[in-house]
């Protein structure tokens, strides 16, 4: 429903008409076909079609000087697609203060890239400290991370992710109280449940201070799934469902 006293009949008539239109009264108009942008416009007395580019369009609509502030120093990668803002996180092997069911567990874990799109995010580890898109990504040695890598909140209803509150994020995650939901699939030794391996590292932490999680326990993804591939796979599945992922 059009309700403008600046717009005269003439042009709400043209606007409404099935596209291409004639552009008797109008400008130019921007056509949307199957993700490809089409610029059409007068040239004279010629009808001109243009392909213009995501980037093309991005700089045309870009009125205003924009500035990400400065980025949190975990923070590696970020962008938009249809299904909202997305962030790539790296945060190298460290200990970690972990409430799971009852027990208080003070641990080594391994380093973890953590994603968010939209309200949902993602948690994998891999084998190095230095970050590198062509690392190898393995199961996160955590419980409530499922088979895809995506994290189980629970009753916990996280916000949607932008720059500024993926730290918050991985803190609220860290932070929470892990069960025993999804502990399968995720150690070599001890296959059925994770919750094993980080009582071990517990013990063991708590004798020596240089003790490190064992990173040959951990279980590949599938197929040796890269990072760049898994964050590809992840923005295309909320692109082609044009909602954020849930």
């Amino acid at each position: 429903m059009f309700d403008s006293p600046l717009i005269s009949g003439d042009v709400l008539r043209e606007v409404i008409a099935k596209a291409p239109r004639n552009l008797d009264n109008l400008d130019a108009e921007l056509l949307f076909i199957e993700r490809n942008y089409i610029f059409h416009y007068l040239d004279g007395n010629k009808h001109v079609y243009k392909s213009l580019t995501p980037d093309v369009l991005r700089s045309a609509f870009a009125n205003e000087p924009t500035d990400t502030d400065w980025l949190p120093k975990s923070v590696i990668r970020h962008g938009s697609s249809v299904s909202g803002n997305w962030v790539v996180c790296f945060f190298p092997q460290q200990r970690y203060e972990l409430q799971v069911n009852q027990e208080q567990l003070y641990l080594p874990l391994s380093s973890f890239v953590f994603m968010g799109i939209g309200s949902s995010y993602f948690l994998w580890a891999v084998k190095k400290n230095q970050f590198d898109p062509n690392l190898i990504l393995y199961h996160a040695p955590l419980p409530n991370v499922m088979a895809d890598g995506r994290i189980c909140w629970g009753n916990v209803c996280p916000t949607s992710v932008n720059l500024s509150n993926v730290e918050s994020a991985w803190s609220k995650f860290m932070e929470s109280t892990f069960n025993r939901d999804y502990t399968q699939g995720k150690s070599k030794q001890y296959n059925n449940n994770i919750i094993e391996q980080l009582k071990i590292l517990n013990r063991k932490g708590k004798i020596s201070y240089r003790c490190r999680y064992p990173v040959s326990d951990l279980v590949p993804v599938r197929n040796k799934l890269t990072v760049e591939q898994a964050v590809k796979e992840v923005v295309k599945k909320a692109e082609v469902s044009n909602n954020p992922l849930r």
